[in-house]
């Protein structure tokens, strides 16, 4: 499900002053949230049977079976990670501010 992911770009274009590790670990943060997001948002659009077959795909850790169930199941994945992914980044760019602010504060002793 890794069709969009969050880069260290679309870090770069809104918060500045972000020390290169930490702009690492909020990639990292943002595309475990975004997938967590879409995940849930598919979840929430699957009846039963889907969401079980879902469940039993996951189990098997096999990358090309979970990208052919999403493939037929989930003709809408790419929107739903777009639209997902512009949602986190406008929250991200709503507080652009406090994050930079956060990062160039010294550590308390």
């Amino acid at each position: 499900m890794n069709t969009q992911t969050i880069t260290q770009s679309d870090i770069a274009q809104l918060v500045s002053n972000l020390p290169k590790d930490e702009v690492t670990t909020l990639v990292d943060h943002l595309n475990e949230t975004l997938e967590e997001r879409v995940g849930a948002e598919i979840a929430e659009s699957l009846d039963d049977n889907q969401l079980a077959e879902l469940l039993q795909v996951q189990d098997s850790n096999d990358a090309q079976a979970m990208e052919q169930w999403y493939t037929k199941n989930v003709t809408e994945l790419e929107e739903i990670v777009a639209d997902e992914k512009a949602i986190l980044l406008g929250e991200l760019a709503e507080n652009a501010n406090n994050i930079s602010s956060a990062a160039i504060q010294p550590a308390a002793a």
